[in-house]
């Protein structure tokens, strides 16, 4: 499937390159927690954490993607268990349905060997050519 912008990489997207997020397109990334990661009180912000999330549990639902498919997000519900100060952060996603539009996700986010978060999520499928209104 060819990016309509050949100079954004489809493999990842480009705030998950800006964040430094390592993925293996099966459903799990990881980051070594630097500044640019952190809140004003010095833990990892829940929005760096939500993008690893969202990327995580994506990767798993695009392995659900027949020919001429793409995807978006229609919603992530995050639970926040522990802050998260440094080190290394793994989010590993799994998909739960393969429904036909919309694949049901779930991810667990781990530090230092705890689980710090966990999520699930939905994703709809869509027809990547769609017809334009004319």
């Amino acid at each position: 499937m060819d990016s309509p912008d050949p100079s954004i990489r489809r493999d990842i997207s480009p705030l998950s390159e800006f964040l430094n997020v390592d993925q293996d397109g099966e459903g799990t990334c990881r980051v070594s927690i630097n500044p640019v990661h952190l809140s004003q009180n010095g833990t990892m912000h829940g929005g760096a954490l939500f993008t690893m999330f969202d990327t995580a549990m994506g990767s798993a639902a695009a392995g659900h993607l027949a020919e001429g498919q793409m995807f978006v997000t229609m919603d992530i519900q995050i639970r926040y268990l522990k802050p998260i100060f440094g080190g290394v952060v793994e989010v590993r996603g799994t998909v739960l349905n393969p429904g036909r539009r919309i694949v049901q996700t779930e991810a667990r986010a781990t530090n230092a060997g705890r689980t710090v978060a966990s999520a699930t999520g939905s994703f709809v499928i869509l027809d990547r050519e769609r017809p334009t209104p004319s």
